[in-house]
């Protein structure tokens, strides 16, 4: 979590591209199972009986059947708690998965995207990513608040969390050490039960389902070493440790934006809880250095109110450079702090000085998409996601003109990752999920299992305009465990 996943949600999308999912611009959920009645308790909602009485089926007296028919009635109750209605949402998803409803899971997961869609959502990153330079065409954030919150996250291991979040670089190679044992382990007991022409079969399925990867004629060429972001050289770990703090997963919230192309070019926002009383002790320990009231062209410091020159103020971290160079802090609105290198902070203060929204348009306009309970969501420029298509040789190729690229994750007891790629060229995109249907027979679900379960319930569709080209998943805490640990 501590680096920009932006590049590797960009492989699944494409992986996900060459499955054989569920296509259908037309068709609609509707639920089809007949309506019970039962006690409704004091002081409880409609939703929240259907809710109780869906959960107590599936988890407690372990019957599919009524917990299908219960969450159905909230879904189609349809109320103003998206809480209820995601989780309801994931796990009827699973339901209809055990019991051979696949349709009905990918047209239930369409309807919770289109849900999510339409709902102006700029409360969903810190309010100061709006002064970030238009020179950014990347962004992540996660919402740890909102994760600790999940029944999901309860249920993951210690040494998930870790490997989410820990500062200790000793810990997290030994976890990725020990995930890496895992999944070979379970490889090599996977072929050790099939034929030698099972074998065979199966490594030409994997093969296919990572057509596209690179081209073979960049094979064997060394690349040159990424430079990395202002968060991702240490920011996170080492403002943490400076506000006394263990690691990021001690942050309300964090962001991290950068340029594709220039990752010195980057910084960093957090939502941290008395951040007012952690920035004086940091201060009073030399972790953090007071810089003086800076110079603004345009504007009187003397004429501002105080607390217009508190989101003024500037620190520089002790013990800290990146690119040769200090590493400086901001508080450009309240209980929120902005990291960046010291050549991009004059920017920053002028823009808050001014009030000036200064963030990348086409990062605005997918930040207005976003649903509004997301616990992770990636955003990418259009030119930043040509960039990264590129890498991915003629699978790249083959993808339609994308005007840009939305990843969000919501998170309850079970986990739904949405992926959106808005084009223009809806003609294209039907192309490529009608080859995608063709390359990869039903008969590869071996193949997909390879994949820990992480890709158990993709589909990937188009939108009923066209325009977009849409991912969807549900994940569950055991695949979430596999993606971290191997197992």
């Amino acid at each position: 979590m501590l680096r920009s996943r932006s590049s590797v949600f960009v492989l699944l999308l494409c992986c996900s591209a060459l499955l054989s999912g569920c296509w259908n611009r037309e068709a609609v959920w509707e639920a089809t199972d007949a309506h019970r009645s039962s006690v409704v308790r004091p002081g409880e909602s409609e939703a929240d009986r259907l809710y109780r009485h869906g959960r107590d089926c599936m988890d407690t007296i372990e019957r599919d059947d009524c917990a299908i028919d219960y969450f159905e009635q909230l879904i189609e109750l349809g109320p103003d708690r998206r809480e209820l209605i995601g989780d309801a949402t994931f796990r009827l998803v699973e339901l209809y998965r055990r019991h051979d409803k696949a349709e009905s899971a990918t047209l239930l997961l369409r309807k919770f995207w289109e849900l999510g869609m339409g709902r102006i959502s700029a409360g969903v990153v810190p309010h100061s990513t709006r002064f970030a330079p238009e020179t950014v065409t990347t962004l992540f954030m996660v919402d740890v608040e909102r994760l600790e919150q999940s029944g999901l996250h309860r249920a993951l291991p210690q040494d998930a969390k870790d490997m989410m979040f820990t500062c200790d670089q000793a810990l997290r190679e030994r976890l990725g050490e020990q995930a890496k044992a895992r999944r070979e382990a379970k490889e090599q007991a996977k072929l050790a039960t099939m034929t030698e022409k099972e074998r065979e079969d199966y490594q030409r399925r994997r093969k296919q389902l990572r057509f596209g990867r690179g081209d073979d004629k960049s094979k064997g060429k060394s690349k040159p070493k990424e430079i990395e972001t202002v968060y991702s050289a240490g920011g996170f770990c080492k403002l943490a440790a400076a506000l006394g703090l263990a690691d990021p997963r001690d942050f309300e919230k964090f962001l991290g934006a950068s340029n594709h192309a220039d990752q010195r070019v980057s910084l960093a926002i957090m939502r941290i809880d008395e951040l007012e009383a952690k920035l004086a002790a940091a201060a009073e320990a030399g972790h953090i250095v007071a810089e003086p009231m800076p110079q603004i062209e345009g504007r009187d410091l003397a004429a501002m109110t105080q607390g217009m020159r508190d989101k003024l103020r500037v620190w520089t971290l002790s013990d800290f450079e990146y690119d040769g160079a200090p590493v400086q802090l901001l508080t450009l609105d309240r209980g929120e702090l902005t990291m960046a290198p010291k050549a991009m902070i004059q920017g920053l203060l002028q823009a808050r000085a001014h009030d000036q929204d200064r963030l990348h348009p086409k990062l605005q306009e997918l930040l207005g998409q976003v649903p509004p309970e997301v616990t992770f969501v990636s955003l990418i420029t259009p030119e930043a996601t040509a960039a990264f298509l590129a890498e991915m040789g003629t699978m790249g190729r083959l993808l339609p003109n994308p005007a840009g690229l939305m990843i969000a994750a919501v998170v309850y007891d079970y986990a739904g990752l949405f992926v959106r790629v808005p084009t223009e060229d809806s003609v294209k995109a039907w192309v490529l999920l009608s080859l995608a249907r063709k390359l990869i027979v039903n008969e590869d679900e071996a193949a997909r299992a390879g994949e820990e379960d992480f890709m158990g319930n993709l589909d990937i569709s188009q939108t009923r305009d066209g325009k977009a080209l849409l991912m969807t998943n549900i994940l569950t805490s055991g695949a979430v465990t596999n993606m971290f640990l191997g197992g």
